[in-house]
């Protein structure tokens, strides 16, 4: 029930962590839903731009020449405007060498007003007689313009104007679906040439940008695309370089892919361009050359040979500080209006532009939801180093995406928008993650500390449970300090804080001391009980009974009476007779101890006596043995801590043990336990014993000498 519950909180704190983010994250989406409305779009078209610097257009070939009445020209043939002839002049040279088609990016709406009709108007009679014999010049640039393909700029105009004139010449027989010609851009009336020179040219091109580019160019003051295809009074019109290609190609007719969304693309002949879906081209523009621009006075004066323009298409247009218009690419170039004219052309017989089609911003809505959950799901499970990285790579896939898919197939995909609108989220996940960690390292700093305190508090216990266990023990040095028949000594090392080892030593009487050694089944806290039980019990029922055999009968019923832990001990329990030497002793399931006799090692037989260890067996009859020490023989018990003691290849074994008893220098049973301990720890070098080590020897001397 209380994993469960547990269970429950941390799912309701991981949902309360989340939802936050989510919040963030659906906002993000309502913005960039509506990007063109928030500052996060010039970020969005500044991205694009960068797109295209990183890698403009490449132009390899220069299939336009802009013939510019610059200043050089001005200076050379007067202040604009130019005479009709003078423009006549300079479009005729052009033609001689046969350009694939002309576009004039001029309008000429009023009549010249070097027109000698209008001059003698200002005259007396007698002298304007000779001035009506005057060609008049727009019927002179008329007809230059009809000797070949030539076509006329116009500029669209929102609502009708005094003066205003509509072009003349739609484009013929184009099929527009009703969704494509509903986003087309439209205008009311238009700017035009005069009806003569309409008449004479062969096709006429708007050259203004469609309201909605217009109004984001004023805004931003860069041209990044340029619309193929408006609607000027219900008649459609192509701009101005796409109408000289068209000419070029001997004016036929124009395809518009559309879909569900409106256009897709734009097609002249063979040649075939992708739009957006009210008709816009998104150009691609190349790196800014003056190498096709030509002064018009220099054609004027014959410099350039008339093949300069044979099979390519010439615009004429002004390229005068202060006439001409100026526009900002997104290279950051600053450029002549008519050079826009040039950029499309060349886009055109490249069939290349930049493609955001209208389910590109469904795509990039996709990414941010997918980018953003895989976060939301992900970043709470990790460590704040891991979280950072795997927003790092989720924020690099997306702009390394929209770099991809630009060098691609020059799809403008906004990778940068959307890791942007990613931080507020992952920010309020990275928090939540900090928080969730820094609770995490206060509680586990909270439970060190408890656990410190619980582990101080159990290891001051058995440090007392220690000091009580060993307090249990007899000190034989101290205990048998002034008699000469014999010298005792132990020394009693538990393998953990506690043990189950025991030893005992006491004098029944005047002329019998007892001895015992145990071991106790386990190790710790229990098997420390027990052996304050057993080493208690065997006092005490030493003490009372004279037969050494009964007496442990009775301590094996006593100590199983109580045993629910079902533990049992090995023990060896002996009464020496100080004044003769004679030792009996009953084993119980113990290592039969050695004497050593001499300079030889014996061990005290226990084979036909031996029983099992006490509480093993219920009511087991345990019987003893005799046998008789003579002076100088020192006894050793020990448990299997000594015998059993290992340095990870080998144990120190009975045979270790009797070559430590052999070696032993004359000295006291104190000390020779503790040679022997150092011995046992040298041979384990280091490792952790395995088990308590306990000693006892006993040294006896033989009765004291009467006199």
């Amino acid at each position: 029930m209380n994993q469960t519950l547990a269970l429950a909180s941390a799912l309701l704190r991981a949902g309360r962590g989340r939802l936050l983010p989510v919040l963030l994250l659906a906002l993000a989406a309502v913005v960039l839903g509506n990007i063109e409305r928030t500052p996060l779009h010039g970020l969005q078209t500044s991205q694009f731009d960068r797109y295209q610097r990183m890698q403009p257009r490449a132009r390899h070939e220069e299939p336009v020449i802009v013939v510019g009445i610059d200043s050089q020209s001005l200076v050379a043939h007067g202040q604009w405007p130019w005479p009709r002839d003078l423009i006549g002049e300079l479009i005729a040279r052009i033609q001689v060498g046969q350009p694939l088609a002309i576009g004039v990016d001029i309008i000429f709406a009023e009549r010249d007003q070097h027109a000698p009709a209008l001059i003698a108007r200002r005259l007396p009679p007698s002298r304007a007689t000779l001035l009506s014999e005057l060609p008049d010049p727009d019927a002179t640039l008329a007809a230059v313009m009809a000797r070949a393909p030539t076509v006329l700029a116009i500029v669209g105009l929102p609502r009708e104007l005094p003066g205003a004139r509509l072009p003349t010449h739609p484009l013929p027989n184009i099929r527009l679906d009703p969704v494509s010609a509903a986003k087309l851009p439209r205008f009311a009336s238009a700017l035009a040439s005069r009806p003569e020179l309409q008449a004479a040219a062969a096709g006429e091109g708007f050259i203004n940008a469609g309201p909605e580019e217009a109004r984001a160019q004023s805004e931003q003051g860069i041209q990044r695309r340029v619309p193929s295809l408006v609607l000027i009074g219900e008649q459609p019109y192509l701009s101005l370089p796409l109408e000289m290609v068209r000419q070029a190609l001997g004016g036929g007719e124009v395809t518009v892919e559309t879909g569900a969304a409106g256009m897709q693309a734009i097609r002249i002949g063979d040649y075939r361009l992708p739009t957006q879906a009210n008709g816009e081209v998104l150009l691609h523009f190349g790196q800014a050359s003056a190498n096709y621009y030509l002064s018009a006075a220099d054609v004027l004066a014959g410099r350039h040979p008339p093949e300069i323009f044979a099979a390519r298409f010439v615009i004429v247009g002004i390229n005068s500080i202060g006439l001409q218009d100026r526009v900002i690419s997104p290279l950051g170039d600053s450029l002549p209006g008519v050079d826009i004219h040039v950029q499309m052309i060349e886009s055109l017989l490249e069939q290349a532009a930049l493609r955001r089609p209208h389910w590109m911003p469904w795509l990039e809505m996709g990414a941010l939801l997918v980018g953003g959950l895989l976060l939301i799901v992900a970043v709470p499970a990790w460590r704040p180093r891991y979280a950072v990285l795997a927003f790092a790579a989720v924020g690099l896939m997306l702009v390394g995406s929209g770099h991809l898919a630009f060098i691609a197939g020059r799809w403008l995909f906004d990778g940068s928008s959307l890791t942007l609108l990613l931080v507020p989220s992952f920010m309020a996940l990275l928090g939540n993650t900090l928080i969730a960690a820094d609770t995490r390292r206060r509680d586990a700093e909270r439970q060190l500390q408890e656990s410190r305190v619980e582990a101080a508090r159990t290891a001051g216990e058995l440090d007392a449970a220690r000091h009580i266990q060993m307090g249990l023990l007899p000190d034989p040095e101290q205990l048998f300090a002034g008699e000469r028949r014999f010298a005792v000594g132990a020394v009693l090392e538990p393998a953990q804080a506690v043990g189950g080892d025991y030893y005992d030593c006491f004098m029944r009487d005047d002329r019998h001391l007892c001895l015992a050694i145990g071991d106790v089944s386990g190790k710790g806290v229990p098997a420390s009980l027990f052996m304050a039980i057993s080493k208690t019990l065997g006092s005490t029922l030493s003490r009372r009974h004279s037969s050494l055999d009964a007496a442990v009968c009775d301590i094996d019923r006593e100590l199983g009476r109580s045993n629910s832990a079902q533990l049992f001990v090995t023990a060896f329990i002996a009464v020496l007779d100080v004044d003769h030497g004679t030792l009996d002793y009953v084993c119980a399931g113990h290592d039969a101890p050695m004497i050593r006799r001499g300079e030889t090692i014996l061990r005290v037989d226990t084979d036909a006596i031996a029983g099992p260890p006490l509480c093993a067996l219920p009511d087991f009859p345990y019987h003893s043995g005799r046998m008789s020490l003579l002076p100088g023989d020192l006894l050793c018990l020990f448990t299997d801590g000594v015998s059993e003691a290992s340095n990870g290849q080998a144990l120190f074994g009975g045979q270790g043990l009797a070559d430590c008893l052999a070696g032993l220098p004359a000295t006291s049973p104190a000390a020779q336990c503790r040679l022997i301990r150092d011995a046992v720890r040298r041979f384990e070098a280091g490792a952790a014993p395995a088990d308590d080590l306990t000693l006892l020897l006993l040294r006896w001397d033989g009765p004291l000498n009467e006199y």
